[in-house]
């Protein structure tokens, strides 16, 4: 029971919901050579594995075909996406972190090397940090699928374990019943004897 109830706690503590520090500006380090370009960051209190998972599911909710251009950076390229920019552009997302914290970095451009910041088009800079504080929610799907996942174990753990319990207290049942008609036989057979014994006590007696 104790393994159980441990399992259990390990299970719903395995995910935790994001929690978000507000969208910041920032020159962030845009490719393998660490070129510096103006982006956009925010920090997710979650593994860089399932804040992945929570950009990508958010690409495929709003149809957005992206493409690896180096490591942890997504390139989708030509988007119409009125969530982050009015017109037509190229938005970069950039996934870093370890199995606690993962930071999303955005880099928006409108062509080569023109890239978005808050003094060259602040609506579109606005844009990209609320769309980086809205994947709070993706996030907190993956982590409560994790969650669900981790306690279906938890459970199916629990069924196996009180199952068996179940099997063997049928078992003891059965054979206390059986213990019970047996030693009932032997009472009735115990009481004949008995009866037994006492007829011929009194014959016995009949002849004295």
């Amino acid at each position: 029971m104790k393994k159980l109830v441990f399992a259990l706690v390990c299970a719903l503590g395995i995910s935790t919901l994001a929690t978000a520090q507000t969208a910041n500006e920032a020159q962030v380090a845009f490719d393998k050579a660490g070129t510096l370009k103006t982006g956009f960051t925010i920090t997710y209190n979650n593994n860089v594995k399932d804040v992945n998972l929570a950009v990508a599911n958010r690409a495929s909710k709003d149809k957005l075909k992206g493409k690896g251009v180096s490591k942890g950076v997504t390139k989708f390229e030509a988007i119409n996406y009125p969530t982050v920019c009015a017109q037509q552009c190229d938005l970069y997302i950039k996934v870093d972190g370890t199995d606690k914290t993962s930071t999303v970095t955005a880099f928006v451009s409108k062509g080569y090397d023109n890239f978005v910041t808050s003094a060259n088009d602040a609506e579109t800079a606005n844009r990209t940090k609320a769309f980086l504080e809205s994947l709070a929610k993706d996030i907190d799907a993956v982590a409560l699928k994790n969650q669900i996942a981790a306690q279906e174990k938890v459970l199916a753990t629990a069924e196996k374990t009180y199952k068996k319990q179940a099997d063997a207290q049928a078992k003891a049942e059965k054979e206390l019943e059986n213990i019970k008609n047996e030693t009932k036989k032997l009472d009735a057979e115990r009481q004949n004897q008995k009866t037994v014994l006492d007829q011929l006590k009194e014959k016995l007696n009949n002849y004295k």
